[in-house]
Formats: structure tokens, C-alpha cells, sequence
């Protein structure tokens, strides 16, 4: 099958639509709250990045150096250079009050915006589900909050006191951590779920992870699994992980693939994504939901499979265009470009899940019989459906830009 979803005609559809379904099944709904990740970098640098795209850099050392690498995830290229991706704002440790990040949808840019504190004030309350709050907490530490999660950056004066204002944390980031265990039985605060730190000594009552790389995913948990879980520390390196060249070479030629498919639907209007051709073929906006939802699906369920803090997130569409509806139809087809480049970012971002793998080894969580058919498969999919959407600029009803 030279696609993952098309073929001419009804009969043909359902008969691919069906196969599809037999081979790969159905996917699990997202699970509430998307995955976040917390990276560590040299000199006490923090940055959080959010799946909406979203960063927030840290800065608990002046010092410390901004790297020139675009905004989203690096190859594994520049990684290995050690510069820290740009991010939309950065706060330093220390620094005083509250703000918003924020990037609506259709919108290019991102504000960073000061909370004032006025009773009348509708700036302090965040305007998406998407924005990031971040408040400075006395100078100790910097609480962000994004997506269901609660961050502390830890910086040297931070102390228990500190972290008792916030009632629930997911993790806390920071130098010397295991300060904030008691001095007689070693127990750390209970209502912080992971400790994530390149430089303290784990504490006895908690389960200790190792790894040596930059990346701890954290993502929003219920509060029936918040009090069956059992705390985390993490000791972690400062330097990113680095893809076996085989693997980042194959990346490359799925990533190189979305971005020219992205540049087709970014020209497109809101009237043009929605476009019903009389022939009963699907939308433009189909067939870019249809080809990021498949990438997020798959990478989701292998990264699932290894880190639950990773959920399995399908956004696929319904198959046949009688079932289908609009996930966002007001969004431009910049925004739903956008989308495309998100996922395109959180496949590259969490694939250290994927260090010890091959491209000839099939992954666990995945259907697919090797990491290299699934790569492959999905440079060809944002190339065949791309086609297929250039081939409606051409039937009659096509609307205009004006």
C-alpha cells in the first residue's frame, strides 16, 4: 500500500480504510494533558517546552550562554554542539513578578505579557489552554505552570517553606536538591512527584532514575494516580542525547518531507482548508489532520510505551468524508502548518525513548514491522497527500484569496 490512506474511489476507500484498521487498530484516546519536557542544561540553564510550542528558558546563572539555534527542537547536528534552542521568553532566577505566555491560535507570534495584579485586570488570567504562566517565587524559584503541570525551578535559597505555597508539584529542577529531605528519616516533601537534577545525591526514599541525557518528560496525572505513585529521581546529564546517524538521517527525510507539505497548506485560507470538492473527496483540512495525526499516533504509542508520561494522542480524523468534521475549522492553513511542525517536534524531542533501537529493530508499543518502515512510510505520506491536496487547487468551486 503505497499510502496510508488513499485510493480512488468509495469501494477502494473502504477497503483500504478497513485494512488499515485490521494491520494498525483503532488508537487510544489522548490522555488528559499533553507531554511536556524539561531539559537541563550546562551552567544551571532550564528550559521547558510545551507540545503547543511553547518555551520558557531559565536562567539561574547571568552567565550562562543563549545558543543561536531556532526556536523548536535541534538536529541532532546542532545538539551535539551544545547550544541551547532559542525559546520564546526566558526569566532569570531572582527576577520579580508574574507572566503570561501566550501564542493563540492564527496568531504568528507569541506575547509575553506581565501579570499586573489588578483586581479589573482580565491580562492575569491566561487567554488559552495553551499559555504558560510563570511567577518568580520571592526570588527562590520560578513556578511555572503549563497544561495541567506545576514546575519549580529551584535556585540556591530555595527551601521546603518554599515549596509548601504550591499544594501539588511535578517536579521540582534544580542544583543540590536533596537538601529538602528532613535531616532525621531522609523523607523528601510529599506532594512532589520528580526531582530532576545533573548534580545532587539521590535520597533514599524515593525511586531513583539515571540517564544520560538532558530530557525528563512530565505531563499532568490524576489525582487518584498522583497519591498511588511513588516519587522519582532523576539524575540526569546536561547534554542532549545524540541520534545514531542512521536513524538521524532517516528523521531528516520525514522532517525535510513535512516541511514542504507545511509550505503548501501555510498559503491556504481558512475558506480554502474547508473546501468540499463535488466530487466527494476530502478537504484540504483532511488530509493535513489525516497526515499529523497518523505521525502523532505512531510516535505516541512507541514513546507511550516506554515513558507513560508520554500518552497516546490520536487527532486522526474520521476515515470516510461522510463521517468527517472539522477538528479546528477556523484555523488558516498557517496554524494548521503549524500543527504539523509540532508534532514534527515532538517526535524529534522525545526520541531519546528510542536510544538502543535500530532503524531494522521493530519498537515495542509499535505495529509497525521496523523503525525504518514507519520513517519511511511517512516521508511518503506528507509527499502523496500533499499532491492529492494540490490536485483540488484545479476543480471547479476552488475559492479565491480575495
Amino acid at each position: 500500500m503505497n499510502s496510508i490512506c488513499f485510493s480512488k474511489g468509495t469501494a477502494a476507500q473502504l477497503v483500504c480504510a478497513a485494512a488499515f484498521l485490521a494491520f494498525f487498530g483503532v488508537g487510544s484516546e489522548a490522555a488528559e494533558g499533553d507531554p511536556i519536557a524539561v531539559r537541563v542544561w550546562p551552567g544551571g540553564m532550564v528550559t521547558v517546552q510545551s507540545h503547543w510550542g511553547l518555551s520558557v528558558a531559565v536562567q539561574n546563572d547571568a552567565s550562562t550562554p543563549e545558543g543561536s539555534a531556532p526556536e523548536g527542537d535541534l538536529p541532532s547536528n546542532e545538539s551535539e554542539a551544545g547550544k541551547i534552542p532559542k525559546s520564546s521568553a526566558t526569566i532569570s532566577m531572582g527576577e520579580s513578578g508574574s507572566y503570561i505566555l501566550s501564542r493563540p491560535a492564527n496568531q504568528a507570534d507569541a506575547t509575553w505579557k506581565p501579570v499586573t495584579g489588578g483586581n479589573d485586570s482580565t491580562d492575569d488570567e491566561p487567554q488559552t489552554p495553551n499559555d504558560i504562566r510563570v511567577s518568580s517565587l520571592g526570588g527562590k524559584a520560578v513556578h511555572i505552570q503549563l497544561d495541567g503541570v506545576d514546575l519549580v525551578i529551584a535556585g540556591s535559597d530555595c527551601t521546603p517553606q518554599t515549596l509548601e505555597t504550591i499544594p501539588s508539584i511535578d517536579a521540582v529542577i534544580g542544583s543540590n536538591l536533596q537538601r529538602f529531605a528532613s535531616e532525621d528519616d531522609k523523607m523528601l516533601p510529599a506532594h512532589v512527584r520528580n526531582w530532576i537534577s545533573d548534580s545532587s545525591s539521590p535520597v533514599e526514599s524515593v525511586e531513583t532514575h539515571d540517564q544520560d541525557h538532558n530530557t525528563v518528560a512530565v505531563s499532568m496525572t490524576t489525582q487518584d494516580l498522583k497519591s498511588e505513585s511513588t516519587a522519582v529521581w532523576w539524575n540526569i546529564s546536561t547534554q542532549p542525547w545524540q541520534m545514531p546517524e542512521a536513524m538521524d538521517r532517516m528523521f531528516i527525510a520525514m522532517e525535510s518531507s513535512c516541511s514542504e507539505s507545511q509550505k503548501v497548506f501555510a498559503a491556504l485560507t481558512t475558506e480554502q482548508m474547508n473546501f468540499e470538492p463535488a466530487n466527494g473527496t476530502h478537504t484540504p483540512r483532511w488530509n493535513v489532520e489525516h497526515m499529523m495525526g497518523r505521525q502523532l499516533l505512531f510516535f505516541s504509542q512507541m514513546y507511550h510505551e516506554s515513558d507513560d508520561s508520554i500518552p497516546v494522542m490520536d487527532l486522526n480524523p474520521a476515515q470516510m468524508p461522510p463521517d468527517y468534521k472539522f477538528a479546528n475549522a477556523d484555523w488558516t492553513g498557517a496554524e494548521e502548518a503549524r500543527q504539523m511542525k509540532r508534532v514534527s517536534d515532538f517526535s524529534r524531542r522525545f526520541a531519546y525513548l528510542l536510544d538502543g533501537y535500530s532503524v531494522n529493530d521493530k519498537v515495542p508499543g509499535s505495529r509497525w514491522p521496523t523503525l525504518k518502515a514507519l520513517l519511511n512510510q511517512m516521508e511518503r505520506h506528507y509527499s502523496e497527500h500533499t499532491a492529492n491536496t494540490q490536485k483540488k487547487f484545479l476543480l471547479p468551486g476552488w475559492p479565491s484569496k480575495e
